[in-house]
Order: C-alpha cells, then structure tokens, then sequence
C-alpha cells in the first residue's frame, strides 16, 4: 500500500495527440522524494504509460540527481519559478541533460523573474494562458525567444498551460505552443444537436433493466439477443477482461459468473468505448470517464452501492465524451434517483464520490483527502486506488475496442 498520492493530467499536441502527461505527487510530512517512491513502486511507469512526463521538481530533488533514476526521455524536469539560477543548479541541469534527460521552466509570466537566465537549458517552457490577452502572450513569447537566439542555444517548445476557454486555445494555437493543458480539454461544450448511434441507445437502456432486481437474468438476455453487434461485444469484453478467458458462451452465464454489479460495468465500459474518435483529445476523455468510474467504485460503503458508484463517476463525464447535456443521456438510461441527484444536482448520498474524484484529478490532494474521510474511506488507500483505476481502465477499454474491431459486420 501507498501512502502517497500522485495523478496524472493530459498534455495534447497542437493536432489533439495525446503527447505526454503531467505526473503531480502531494508533499509528504516528512520531506521524502515521492518521485523516488512512485519510480521504485513501479507506480511512475504504469501512470506514464510510455508517454514522457512531466514533474515537478525541489531544488533538492533536481542537485540530488533524483531523476536520473528514470529512463532517460520518460520524465521531463520542471523547474519552479522560485528556483534561484545559482552554479549549482546549473551544474544539475548540465548532469541531467548529459544523461539524455530534458528540463522544462514552470510558470513564465508577463513579469520577467531571475529564473529565467536558465532557459538557453530548457527543452520546455510553460506558459500559463491566463496570463493575459493575446498581445500579452505574444510578448512573453517574443521574451522567451529573445532570451534563448541571444546565447545561440535551440530554442524551447512552448507548453500552454491552465488553457480554460476557446479564446485561449486559439490564441495560443495561433501563436505555435507545441503543447496544452487545462480544464477546457477535459469539459468541451455539449453540442444540443449531437446523437448518439442505436447499439449505444440501447445499451444505456440496458443498463437500466439491469439495475432493475424486478428484471431476471433471462429477461435481460433475450433484450441483449435481439441486437447480434451487441451480444458479440460483451462476451467478448466479458471473456477477454473478466474472466480471463474462462470460456463464457452466453450472456445467462456471464451474469450467473460474475453478478450483475460486474455485467453493468462492462456494460458501461462498451458505451464509452462506442465512442469513435481519432482525436486524442475525445480518446482521452473516454479514458478519462471510466477511470473515473472505477476509481469511484472504489468508495464503496457505508450504504453507498459500488455498482451506483461506479455509474455515477462514468456518467459525470459522458455529457463531453458524447458532446451532449448529461440531462439528455440520462432520459436513455433509467438511473437510481439517488444517481440522477449526484449527476445532475450534486445532492444525494453519491455526490461527494463526484466531489472527490473532480478534486483528485486536479490534483487538489487536501480537498480530496477531506471529503473520502468524509465518507469514511481509508486516506491512506486513495493513492492505490487511483493507479489501480488506471490499470483496470486501461485492461478494460483495451478489450473494449478490440471487441469494436473484431464485432461483425466491422472491417
């Protein structure tokens, strides 16, 4: 068991590519490198998932030479903007350049800080969006550039960062940054005229009947055998994801094996998958809402149902992984009103699993860490469950779209 906490936020490139992902830990009370723990864990590959990473970095951690541990190109240094540019610190960035490491600077600014006579050594640079108007950005831009062709030294790619509109988006698109990151991503605006394809409509009824105690096991087989695409898909994701290959051949007997809990949740997981997209930005978001759903599960108790956990997390994100109001996703599906309260008001017994895990992904620790010990959850466990939501998600949409691949009438 851990007990630390760390999660990962997305990086997009400037065509929506998923580019790498941004690794941020919570401070121990006791100073100790949590880099270091989550490497030698294993936890900081899992996370990365062959992607470069971006974190943070100590003064300590980086004249300590903690980083070249790492493999050389999986994590890429940010520097604080508080970082005084001394001999040592640039002797540590030599080091770690040497190594094959690349060093980014954090949070440059409309104001000009002592920091920056390190950047003819960055790779990366982040910009923070909000940091003004388009004009503003353009000049810090110019500032960073100027600073870098005066030394001779290549110059950095541009990351923006805290991106929470279009306006920013497009500004910074405009002006070249090779990376973003921010809010606007994970919450695109709903289109109302969006739909969703009749498999997907049907499944989310599905999920519905299957929730219902009234509804037997054999009622909801025959409702699944009337759509062939459908049937073929969740026995395949059952087998391959479930069971590990036991050899299910009907929808009766998945039910029987696993419990309806399991079979809603493969359930959800095929709707989410049934979103096609080549655009990392929408694969992500996918991703990203049984992720959710998963680690929500993982809060069971206390009169709270995993099963309803785990909808109400993957629900709170559909309205952008569909592009549609979450109120017209929930008239196809038939939820609990406890779930329908959590989703659409934020009231209700569910509503603090939504709470939680908004605040975990934003890496906003202390919030998170308050309301799960609100809900009598171990704080010490929340650091194990986000990795293992990561690892079951990443298992499960694995199955998800080879099922799509391979359903018939697919080429």
């Amino acid at each position: 068991m851990s007990d630390f906490c760390l999660v990962r936020q997305p990086v997009f490139g400037s065509t929506g590519s998923l580019i790498g992902y941004e690794i941020r830990f919570n401070d121990t009370d006791d100073g100790r490198n949590t880099f270091a723990q989550s490497f030698l864990s294993g936890n900081f590959d899992l996370v990365r998932n062959r992607l470069p990473a971006f974190v943070a970095a100590t003064r300590e951690q980086l004249v300590g030479d903690a980083f070249l541990v790492a493999e050389p190109g999986s994590a890429i240094v940010m520097l604080p903007p508080s970082l005084t540019p001394d001999a040592e610190v640039v002797e540590a960035i030599a080091r770690l350049r040497a190594g094959g490491g690349q060093v980014a600077l954090d949070s440059v600014g409309a104001t000009p800080s002592a920091v920056e006579a390190l950047l003819p050594h960055m790779s990366w640079v982040r910009v923070d969006a909000r940091s003004g108007d388009p004009a503003t950005i353009n000049a810090i831009c110019d500032r960073i550039m100027a600073a870098v062709s005066a030394t001779g030294a290549p110059a950095p790619r541009l990351i923006a960062g805290n991106v929470e509109d279009l306006n920013q988006y497009e500004a910074t698109l405009e002006r070249g940054f090779d990376g973003f990151q921010g809010t606007f991503f994970s919450r695109p605006e709903p289109l109302p005229a969006a739909d969703m394809p009749q498999s997907t409509v049907a499944a989310m009824r599905l999920m519905g009947l299957a929730r219902n105690n009234d509804v037997s096991d054999r009622q909801l087989e025959d409702v699944i055998a009337t759509d062939p695409v459908l049937t073929f898909q969740l026995l395949r994701l059952v087998n391959s994801a479930a069971l590990g290959g036991r050899g299910v051949e009907s929808i009766g007997q998945a039910l029987r094996l696993i419990g309806r809990n399991a079979f809603l949740r493969w359930l959800a997981v095929a709707v989410a998958a049934a979103r096609k997209s080549k655009n990392g930005v929408d694969q992500e978001l996918v991703r990203q809402a049984v992720e959710r759903g998963r680690l929500c599960e993982q809060l069971a108790g206390r009169g709270r149902d995993a099963g309803t956990l785990f909808l109400v997390g993957l629900f709170s994100l559909l309205d952008a992984v569909f592009r549609m109001p979450l109120h017209e996703i929930l008239e196809r599906v038939v939820l609990s009103e406890d779930a329908n309260q959590a989703l659409l008001d934020r009231s209700g017994p569910y509503a603090d699993a939504i709470n939680f895990a908004e605040s975990y992904e934003l890496g906003l620790f202390e919030n998170a860490t308050e309301i799960a010990t609100g809900m009598g959850v171990d704080a010490s466990k929340l650091g194990d469950f986000y990795t293992n939501a990561i690892s079951w998600t990443a298992e499960a949409l694995g199955a998800a779209l080879e099922t799509q691949q391979a359903a018939p009438g697919r080429r």
